[in-house]
């Protein structure tokens, strides 16, 4: 077990920070009612330094950067920005030292153009003068850094969601940060590197240090000098650059080795319970070919903009296609109707959770018997309640109760209680997009195990993801898709990441 590194303590010498000390946290604690969500967390951060908070869901690691950056406050404990404690009364009081945080709900305003928002905290000053051109151009440059090549006036609504991510990157740098935090930044980028080659040319260039949080573990070995990990709102331990493995940050996280949570459980395929032929999405012109078996995963991998939402989505009846069919257990499925592919078998647990799968401030017991319920039909409110705790108990939804909030779930509790409902009508084909989009890796594995449940069950189950490592860990067979278009199919034993990025590039294999 890895050593913690004690906690300095500083309360009464301001001055002991070295020049190369930016932020001091020290032994913070915050309580939510009876619930103490941090317990004595202590960390430093340097110039120049990039340092990992890493922990499961409701470790605490989104709590601890809410309170740097002054959404909100600590019940106790202290912070210090380049060796003054600061105690801020609100995100812009941070913004305004040089503390910029990317959370994960965004903060960005739809209604205002690009430009806008990346200089939004230049039009919260009051009396301040707008001129058009010059925030135009200002705002053109932190675009530019972050590799977003738009129009800064048009309307930030018009921009897909990866695109919107990094407008608030660019908002964040636009504050020209001392110290950066990035909160599951990286969830809907097709490909972070650039986004990592900024902050690393920020902390070189200009001593910015960086605080990330995310769930994907390559991303923590690739960007961080160190990691810090939180569990249950209390820190386990530190990891230098040089023990940055997945397993040792997983085991420090869970309490578990990584081990097999990509474990594949082989299956013997059964007939085919889902035919696309010559279909035709509105993402492009061109006419995809696929198949999946009973017991069967196929994957399907592609950059963001590849079409693999709209391919699910089109199978799923979300969206009519242009042209072709979708055969389910040998029976021709009616396009364009999501109650039809549910009555054939067909559920999609779509790509994002809170804005196509969730209520959010709906009980979980009404987000799961949401399917069940008809228009001008009687609501059974003894069954709903009956299988939601089934439900619960079923999928290892931790909660206190049916009767909580969805949005006071966990990402990897609220993408379970998702599960559950698609999994209530017992279905033969199962379309999965994102499935463990911002989940942490404890619940990644339980919600492979319930993946893997179905397919012993006899399901065939199609996963777009654009996590290559779950792809290549799940997967019987990879469909790759760029552009709309099919490039290429790699069976289990072929598929590579390099090959899967390379297609996916639009690359061809020599």
């Amino acid at each position: 077990m890895t050593n913690l590194t004690p906690a300095r303590n500083r309360a009464d010498d301001e001055t002991s920070a070295s020049s190369a000390e930016l932020l001091v946290v020290d032994d913070i604690s915050r309580n939510f009612g009876p619930v103490r969500a941090l317990d004595g967390v202590s960390i430093h951060l340097d110039r120049g330094e990039v340092l990992a908070l890493a922990g499961e869901n409701g470790s605490g690691k989104s709590t601890l950067a809410k309170i740097i950056s002054g959404v909100i406050p600590a019940s106790s404990g202290s912070v210090r920005l380049h060796g003054q404690k600061v105690q801020f009364s609100g995100p812009h009081d941070a913004l305004q030292a040089g503390v910029a945080l990317v959370s994960q709900e965004p903060t960005a305003e739809p209604h205002m153009t690009i430009a806008e928002n990346v200089l939004l905290h230049r039009l919260r000053r009051p009396w301040t003068i707008v001129r058009k051109r010059e925030q135009v151009r200002d705002a053109a440059r932190y675009l530019e850094e972050v590799g977003l090549d738009v129009d800064p006036m048009l309307p930030l609504s018009a921009l897909r969601q990866g695109a919107k991510e990094l407008v608030e990157v660019a908002k964040a740098l636009a504050a020209e940060p001392s110290v950066l935090i990035l909160d599951e930044a990286t969830t809907r980028l097709p490909d972070p590197e650039h986004l990592f080659e900024v902050v690393e040319r920020r902390c070189e260039q200009h001593g910015m240090a960086a605080i990330i949080i995310t769930h994907r573990l390559r991303e923590i070995r690739r960007l961080s000098h160190r990691a810090f990990v939180l569990r249950d709102g209390r820190p386990v331990g530190e990891l230098a650059r040089d023990d940055l493995s997945d397993e040792r940050i997983s085991s420090m996280m869970v309490g578990r080795e990584l081990g097999d949570f990509y474990a594949k459980h082989p299956y013997p395929p059964g007939d085919i319970a889902l035919e696309v032929r010559g279909l035709v999405t509105d993402r492009s012109a061109h006419a995809i070919d696929l198949h999946v078996r009973s017991g069967e995963i196929v994957g399907v991998a592609g950059l963001v903009g590849s079409g693999r939402s709209e391919l699910l989505e089109t199978i799923a009846g979300c969206r009519k296609p242009h042209a072709g069919e979708v055969v389910v257990n040998g029976a021709d499925l009616k396009p364009g109707s999501p109650r039809a592919a549910i009555n054939a078998g067909v559920s999609l647990v779509p790509e994002d959770r809170w804005a196509q799968g969730l209520v959010a401030h709906d009980l979980i017991v009404s987000n799961l018997a949401l399917s069940r319920h008809r228009t001008m039909r009687r609501t059974d409110r003894s069954l709903d309640r009956r299988k939601a705790k089934q439900a619960v108990a079923d999928y290892g939804v931790r909660t206190q109760s049916i009767h909580t909030p969805v949005a006071n779930l966990s990402g990897g509790n609220a993408q379970k209680v998702l599960l559950a409902r698609c999994l209530d009508h017992e279905p033969s084909v199962l379309l999965l997009d994102e499935p463990t989009r911002g989940v942490d890796i404890g619940a990644k594995a339980e919600i492979y195990a319930i993946v893997d449940r179905m397919v012993a069950q006899g399901v065939g189950v199609v996963l777009a993801s654009s996590d290559l490592m779950e792809l290549l860990g799940l997967s019987d067979r990879i469909v790759v898709l760029h552009e709309g278009e099919a490039v290429g199919e790699l069976s289990r034993d072929e598929a590579t990441e390099e090959l899967i990025a390379l297609l996916s590039a639009g690359g061809t294999r020599s």
